[in-house]
Parts: structure tokens; sequence; C-alpha cells
């Protein structure tokens, strides 16, 4: 009996490393499904399997009608549809009052899972409080990004979040008295306009202090050709790699994108006519495959 119990042990184990390797190989895997109905139009969301702790508080979340009643809101085309804000209530300070009160949720990026147009994703407190890019636990959006995006608009999004790094280092760099001619270079043609120049001369300071960065172990953000392939087959927004935690993506009724990038916005970028959630509907795969395929 003993040994047939060790046998039983022995293979839950492997069956659960067997299974922790397949979410490993691939993140984007997926067995769970959220049906969201909305005043606006209805859509399917499948959750990551890399990402557990983000699905099965989406799932808890879903599962109670947590979100039933909540508003859209910041709908910004191209960039972002936000939902789960309760009327009365601001994003600012709810996510604030998220980050003290702990409800929030360790942040879960991987490489395999970008911001492409379609997913999911949940906020977060910004700023230097939360060095850690915890996810808030209530307020969740959904990615729009361009449909075409070209490799300039990619290489843009590249050196915007790599800006600030730069930035310091070059300011370091320029402080120094044997760089003082180049400073000058740099404040005249700024002072004159001459922006083509500028960025010129800019980009040589940048590549000097590159190597500075490196040595620092300063990791610079950077894209891989794999994933650029990626961004310009789906469209997306490569700025919200590594910020935000996308956690799933729109598999069915991803015309929804389409209609909220439509809506009319106060200056606010809120709805101007509301739009709130109805109903949420958690599904098994098989259960999914039922009903949509």
């Amino acid at each position: 009996m003993k040994k047939i119990l060790r046998i039983l042990f022995l293979c839950f184990l492997l069956a659960g490393f067997l299974q922790s390797c397949s979410v490993l190989r691939n993140p984007l895997k997926i067995k769970n499904y959220v049906e969201i109905e909305t005043t606006a139009g209805n859509f399917v969301v499948g959750l990551y399997e890399g990402t557990p702790a983000h699905r099965d508080n989406f799932m808890e979340k879903c599962s109670s009608n947590f979100f039933d009643g909540t508003m859209a809101y910041n709908t910004v085309r191209n960039s972002e549809y936000s939902f789960g804000l309760r009327k009365e209530f601001a994003e600012k300070s709810m996510l604030s009052a998220d980050f003290e009160s702990d409800r929030t949720l360790p942040a879960e990026f991987n490489e395999k899972i970008l911001p492409l147009r379609g997913t999911v994703a949940m906020k977060r407190e910004e700023g230097s409080k939360n060095p850690q890019k915890m996810s808030d636990a209530n307020l969740f959006f959904l990615v729009d990004g361009r449909k075409n995006l070209d490799i300039h608009e990619i290489k843009t999004s590249v050196a915007i979040k790599n800006r600030d790094t730069y930035k310091i280092y070059i300011d370091k760099y320029l402080a120094l008295s044997e760089n003082k001619a180049l400073k000058d270079s740099l404040d005249a043609l700024r002072s004159m306009s001459t922006m083509k120049q500028f960025n010129e001369l800019y980009a040589t300071v940048m590549k000097k202090v590159k190597p500075q960065i490196e040595s620092d172990g300063v990791e610079l953000f950077s894209i891989s050709e794999k994933n650029i392939d990626k961004y310009l087959e789906r469209g997306g927004v490569p700025m919200f790699e590594g910020f935000y935690t996308v956690f799933g993506e729109i598999v069915v009724g991803v015309d929804i994108l389409d209609k909220l990038s439509k809506v009319e916005t106060d200056l606010n970028r809120n709805p101007k006519k509301e739009i709130s959630i109805v109903s949420t509907n958690v599904l098994k795969k098989k259960d999914f495959k039922k009903k949509y395929k």
C-alpha cells in the first residue's frame, strides 16, 4: 500500500512538473474565459496561464459579479479603454487607495506576453512609490493601439522608454568641463530650433554614454526582432511593455475596440454617453468551445 501511495505521489509531482514546464514554454496558453457584456457590446476574454495571480483575481472578481455596473472611462483611441471604475470615483484616488490598502497583485511580466492590440491588462499606481509595478486588483483596460504599426513607431517607442535613463547620463557627461563645447553646441542648436542637427548631435552623445550605462548594469528597454514582427502583424502599444501586466486577450468580439474608438468623449476622455459593464460570466475551456466553436 505504501509503495502504491509513493508511486501515486511521484506521479502527482511529475504531472505538476510537466504542467509547469508547459506554462513556461507557452505562457499564452488559455484554459479559462470570461464573457463580458457591456452597454457598448459584448466580448470574451481568454486568460493566460502564464499570469496565474492576475488570472485568478480576474476570475474571482467576475464570478462574484464585482464588475457589474462599473463604468468604462479613459477611452483613448489607439491606446486603451479602461473599465472597472464605480460612479463618483476617480481613477487616481482609487488606485492610490487600493495601493495603500494592499489591494494589489505582483507584476507578472513575460517577454512572450506583449501589449498587442486586443490584449487585456490591469491598471496600476505609477511613480516612485510603486517601483515593483504591482497591479491594481480592480481596474483593467483593453489595449487598442494602431492596427498598422510601422518600424519607425516601434523604434520611437523604444527611444522614449529609454529617454529618462539616457538623460541622466548625458547630463552628467555634458557637465564635465572637457565637454563644455559640446554642451554649448547642443544648447545653441536647440535655441535656434535647428532640431535635425540637434537630434543628430544628441544621438552621437547617446552613443558615447551607452558604454557607461551598460557598465553600471542599467538595463535599457529593447524589443526583440521576433516581438517587433508581432507588433507589425497585430498592432499594439509597445510603450506599455514591461509597464502594465497583460494577462489575457479578447478571443471573441474584438470589434468592441472599433466601437469604443468611435465613442464621443469629454475633456477627461470619459464617454459622454455612459458605458458600463452589465454582467460577467466565467467559462472553462470545454464550455467555451461548446458555445463559441
